[in-house]
This record gives C-alpha cells, structure tokens and sequence, in this order.
C-alpha cells in the first residue's frame, strides 16, 4: 500500500469484502503489507481494521501486497509489502480461527509465458494440491480467496453473491 493510491477504486473493493464478511468472519488487514503511517487512513478508507494480538474467534486476513502472490515456482522468494507467497497463506489458514484468506494480487509475470489465467489456476492449483480450496475474484482488482475447506469457501462465494458481486466474476480452477 503506497500513500498516491490510498482511495482508489482497489480500497472500495476492499471495503466491499470486509462490509460483505463483518457479521461472518470479519476481515482484519495483515499490517505486513500496509505502511505503519498509512494504517488509520487505510482502516478509515475501507473500515478494515489491523490484524493484532488480539483476535476474534473466528475472522478473515486480508493480504494486501502492492503487486500480489508469487507464482509457485517462486515461492522461496522473500515476503515484502510487494508481494506475498502461497506458502504465507497456507500458513495463515492453518490457524483454526482464520475461515478466509483474501489477497490482492495483480502480479501477472509476462516472462513465465502463460496466460493470466493459467498463473491464477497454477497458484489455485498449487493450494488445491495442499487441501486449500480457492477462488479468484476477477476483475481491474483481482483478489484470490481462500479457505481451508471446501464448504468455506462455498460460504464465501454465496455470501459475495447476496453483496452483488456476479459469481461469473468468480473463477475457479480449471
């Protein structure tokens, strides 16, 4: 998150997921990925609250990197507000209170020679090999959801369906 985009058609998106999942599993930012200075305007813009020590029983994790998810074969990259990997969201779902990851990812790599769809259904795959169900919501502000199991993240996509969002915007992996 960079201060030049901070209320731009992404953080309404954002806002969007967290009003649509308040009363099912409340959305909580990852402060990893949002500019300490940045963290109040940030929550004011989309009503998104830090993720701290003190967490709710069951709740949402949004990632919000400046680009997105490393594709799995780089998955040993480093972690920074850029991007984020596969691995950290298996690992933030491996916690019992965590019923939703939700990362913005825009990171389409031109260099590895597939499509944008077929990196989205490569990084869906890779967590579908590792039990995590997933879903990309597609749009000008892509976001992949994902969940530790499969009647999860079939909760997710109803509940975005009754919010408005087509489920023709929700892509699973083919």
């Amino acid at each position: 998150m960079q201060r030049e985009f901070l209320g731009d058609s992404y953080d309404a998106v954002k806002r969007l997921w967290g009003d649509a999942l308040l009363s099912w599993a409340p959305v909580y930012a990852e402060p990893i990925f949002i500019p300490a200075d940045l963290r109040v305007d940030f929550t004011r813009m989309t009503r998104i609250p830090m993720l701290g020590k003190d967490r709710p029983a069951a709740y949402s994790v949004l990632n919000d990197p400046d680009t997105g998810i490393f594709t799995p074969d780089k998955a040993q990259q480093r972690i920074s507000r850029s991007h984020t990997s596969l691995e950290r969201i298996r690992g933030q779902l491996a916690e019992t209170a965590v019923r939703c990851a939700i990362t913005f990812d825009q990171s389409n790599h031109r260099k590895a020679g597939r499509s944008p769809r077929d990196q989205r259904n490569a990084k869906m795959s890779w967590l579908g090999e590792r039990s995590i169900r997933a879903f990309y919501y597609v749009s000008h502000a892509p976001f992949l959801f994902a969940c530790a199991a499969e009647h999860t993240l079939e909760e997710v996509m109803v509940i975005l369906e009754r919010a408005g969002v087509p489920r023709s915007r929700m892509e699973r992996c083919k």
